[in-house]
């Protein structure tokens, strides 16, 4: 169903699940040591995210499918950190990356759960999107409702750099040429932000029909108001 969905997956538990529990038995070293020498060889610095938004039920290793337990999540993360470290490998930044929305919204889903420590963090990242009015329960958000709050939040719990790894308008339920012109102004105010992705895609619904409409080109006007903002705030 996809991000914002208020049920997981195929409506149970996704077959790797399990995943989290081998990496940790050291079942996927052999393939990590692959990704090493990959790493060395490309020798610049790798944005690396590992399993972003793992608050949310669409996610399979997220604590909703491992018994509740954000402690499996931090494990898995401190292992994959040690062994990276242990091979040499020092060009990785790590981007840690909860969703703004937490689902199931309970207590044992909280993000700071799964915040795996200062010490292996390097960058914290901020997801949140306008997702419209498509689907039932969601609602059209400006960029300051969806990043005056979690810029907040996060500003006061995390003593890192800011990313907003991924982010978006939907086309559905608004203006989007104005969200963006808007986007880019309010984009100030939040001075820790280093850097802003934008995700070029579309959220289906379960007929194969567009429900969230991210395109960043997706009409003349859309892309006005890019060209826009990016020349006057490059």
């Amino acid at each position: 169903n996809g991000k914002g969905s208020t049920e997981p997956w195929n409506g149970g538990v996704p077959d790797n699940a399990t995943m989290l529990y081998q990496i940790l038995d050291g079942r996927y070293d052999d393939y990590f040591a692959t990704y090493v020498a990959a790493l060395k060889e490309f020798n610049k610095p790798v944005l690396f995210r590992l399993d972003n938004e793992m608050n949310g039920d669409w996610c399979w290793y997220s604590a909703f499918y491992t018994a509740r337990d954000a402690a499996l999540y931090r494990a898995v993360w401190r292992y994959l950190h040690r062994y990276f470290t242990d091979q040499g490998v020092t060009n990785l930044v790590w981007v840690w990356n909860p969703h703004d929305v937490a689902l199931p919204a309970f207590s044992w889903n909280h993000h700071l759960l799964y915040y795996p420590g200062d010490d292996v963090v390097d960058v914290v990242g901020l997801t949140g999107y306008n997702t419209g009015t498509y689907f039932p329960g969601e609602k059209w958000r400006t960029f300051r409702e969806i990043y005056d709050p979690l810029y907040a939040e996060y500003s006061a719990l995390y003593n890192k750099p800011f990313m907003i790894t991924e982010f978006a308008a939907n086309s559905v339920g608004g203006d989007k040429p104005d969200w963006i012109r808007h986007m880019f102004q309010d984009m100030r105010r939040y001075p820790n932000i280093k850097v802003a992705v934008w995700w070029n895609g579309v959220d289906y619904d379960v007929n194969d029909q567009p429900g969230r409409v991210y395109l960043i080109d997706q009409t003349p006007e859309v892309i006005a108001a890019m060209r826009e903002g990016l020349s006057v705030h490059p």
